[in-house]
């Protein structure tokens, strides 16, 4: 017998659809259709086993039932949907509750300077879903990318004929910034918008424009105007997106409530970074990795090395022959030269390049300087050695002028490290004492040459004067610091005690300068990282020359212990993230001088009064009393007093060693 069909009570029997046709069923995403979709009300309250028997199942508090455990059966109650739903609802409250005890947590760890806890594994502000449509994008573009890498090196820097330009042109490569031999996959990214922190939605419109304006404002003068050519948010998001990330960055460094901030943009800048390792850029992409070089401290030596092969490749050195000779044929595209400004514009996009070159080398040197490596740019010093042909030009500016004073301080600090030699553990002949008198007069003039002519900033006030004096300081301490190479506790050798004082009175001079000039309290947090571990490496060199020479060079342990209490004093109350320079110095400066402060008073040999406690400094007092009568010292990892700051990325800033002055043995 078949079953009649039933036909629908307002339709008529024609209006039925047709057996063959398609029926359009309705979206279960629609609201309107999830109005009138019934809840889902049933429980399962029956285990498996009395439901595939079709029996009642007795279950008061949960399995096992009364028939399987007579029965010592394995009771299993299967889980509706309704129930599943209800255990999700319960996992999001729970993970809201987490999230909440996490953040004061962190919180808590901020207050008290200690490491923040890890990230949760499972929050986010996507869904799941959106997560992984967002890392299958992320695939499918690098496996496009992968048709579009390089070959590294694109081309030869050099304007001479080289292998590598052989090799192209017989396997048909072409040059790699030609148009025919683009792949597609690259020009398919040309040509739609690239994504940056404000349209893949990390940091809103509002938060990107607070960001751009800080470092225009606080940042950028730092390196001498280097964006200064950008005029507001939206030109530096459209030049790059690593550009923007980069700034956005290193900004977010300097906010004292910026902790997830910076975390997020530094998340998306690496992710960028890492993306771009085998890709081609342009000048702004340089730019960007010359900026992040300057502040990202535990990043810097990548990104500046990353900076001075592109740099090499796109041949920035060879913009110093373009500005002395306007005339000479340029590799870079120059503007229209129908208009009459071109020659003023293309004028101004050397000089571009030529501060940018600049840039590039002065975060070399400093790195090198840090961590007592040579130099990367070696074969082109000869171009900063011929920095007076710059600074005498008739549009040279005020930032130009701070930016060669710093390119002239570090050619005669790696004078000083060709001579003496960063990296070897032997002690410098008594035949070099003349030569470090030598540099020591050569820091003099550079100072008296540049202190004349230096002019407030617009933004940065008188920092460029204090700014110099600290670098004039630095330079006197990186010179002297060299004579306690080798000593291993023995005394210094009268020939070296005018340059053992001199960095002692250098080092006495930056803490002096950081207690008593504003410009330079207000620059703690701002200024590139540079400054910081220089001053990390004072302190310490400070601390140690204290407790093991005080006799010989004739100091008072007293007052070098209280200038630098007051100056912890001072950075402990600059609230600043966890990874600021700052956050990251202070613990292991004050604890390397409570450690000075209990040796000397064990040994008995200095009588020190008591440190006045600083107003800003809580707690201070207590620890140090607690410290004068313990028995035990400090751990500080560490290689040597040659090698000050080649560990900081991987503990504090103030915990360096020199082994060559923990022990004195003179009597």
């Amino acid at each position: 017998m078949t079953k009649r069909k039933r036909v629908w009570a307002d339709e008529a029997p024609d209006a039925m659809p047709d057996a063959n046709s398609s029926v359009e069923l309705p979206d279960a995403k629609d609201p309107a259709v999830l109005d009138v979709l019934p809840g889902i009300t049933r429980k399962i309250t029956a285990c498996g086993a009395c439901r595939k028997q079709k029996i009642k199942c007795d279950m008061t508090n949960g399995p096992p039932c009364t028939r399987c455990r007579r029965r010592n059966l394995s009771c299993v109650l299967n889980k509706s949907l309704q129930s599943l739903v209800e255990e999700v609802k319960n996992t999001e409250h729970l993970q809201t509750d987490i999230c909440g005890i996490h953040e004061v947590l962190g919180n808590i760890c901020q207050h008290l300077n200690l490491p923040l806890p890890r990230a949760l594994v499972s929050s986010g502000d996507a869904p799941q879903s959106e997560s992984k449509a967002d890392n299958s994008d992320e695939l499918e573009r690098d496996a496009e990318d992968l048709d579009g890498c390089e070959i590294s090196p694109p081309d030869t820097p050099s304007g001479v004929q080289a292998p590598i330009d052989t090799y192209l042109d017989i396997a048909k490569l072409g040059s790699p910034g030609s148009s025919a031999n683009t792949p597609p996959s690259v020009t398919r990214q040309r040509q739609t918008l690239p994504q940056d922190l404000v349209t893949k939605g990390v940091i809103s419109l509002s938060v990107a424009e607070t960001l751009v304006g800080r470092y225009y404002t606080r940042l950028d003068p730092y390196l001498y105007g280097i964006c200064s050519g950008y005029r507001g948010l939206q030109q530096i998001r459209t030049a790059s997106p690593l550009l923007f990330a980069a700034v956005c960055t290193v900004s977010a460094l300097q906010d004292p409530q910026g902790q997830s901030l910076y975390e997020a943009c530094n998340r998306e800048f690496r992710r960028l970074m890492s993306r771009s390792l085998f890709e081609k850029h342009d000048l702004e992409h340089v730019r960007a990795l010359c900026i992040s070089s300057f502040w990202l401290s535990d990043a810097s030596r990548i990104l500046s090395g990353d900076a001075i092969r592109r740099a090499a490749d796109m041949r920035l050195h060879r913009s110093f022959d373009h500005l002395s000779n306007p005339g000479a044929s340029r590799s870079t595209p120059t503007h229209n030269s129908n208009s009459p400004n071109s020659t003023h514009n293309d004028t101004l996009a050397v000089k571009d390049r030529v501060r940018l070159w600049y840039l590039i080398f002065i975060a070399d040197q400093h790195l090198s300087i840090l961590h007592n490596r040579d130099p990367l740019l070696r074969s082109d010093k000869e171009i900063a050695l011929s920095w007076e042909s710059f600074l005498a030009r008739e549009d040279t500016t005020d930032s130009d002028i701070r930016l060669i004073s710093q390119v002239a301080l570090l050619v005669i600090m790696s004078q000083i490290r060709d001579l003496l030699g960063s990296d070897q553990e032997s002690r410098v002949p008594q035949s070099l004492s003349n030569q470090i008198i030598h540099y020591s007069r050569q820091l003099d003039r550079w100072f008296n040459k540049f202190s004349a002519i230096f002019k407030p900033d617009p933004y940065i006030g008188d920092f460029p004067k204090s700014g110099l004096q600290l670098h004039y300081h630095f330079g006197k301490l990186y010179l002297g610091h060299q004579v306690f190479k080798g000593l291993n506790g023995e005394a210094i050798p009268p020939h070296f005690l005018t340059a053992a004082s001199m960095a002692h009175e250098a080092a006495v001079a930056i803490f002096e300068l950081i207690l008593h000039e504003e410009n330079i309290q207000h620059s703690l947090v701002g200024m590139p990282h540079y400054f910081h571990i220089m001053i990390a490496f004072a302190g310490h060199f400070l601390l140690e020359v204290t407790k093991n020479y005080h006799i010989q060079l004739s100091i008072a342990p007293s007052q070098d212990f209280d200038l630098i209490r007051k100056v912890l004093g001072l950075f402990q109350a600059i609230p600043s993230i966890q990874q600021h320079p700052i956050c990251r110095m202070t613990p292991g400066l004050t604890r390397k001088l409570h450690e000075c402060v209990a040796s000397l008073q064990r040994d008995g040999e200095v009588i020190l009064p008591p440190l006045p406690m600083p107003n800003d400094a809580m707690g201070y007092q207590e620890n140090l009393e607690g410290e004068l009568h313990a028995t035990g010292s400090f751990p500080f990892p560490g290689e040597s007093l040659v090698t000050p700051v080649d560990d900081f990325m991987l503990a504090d800033f103030g915990e360096f060693t020199f082994p060559g002055m923990m022990s004195n043995g003179m009597t």
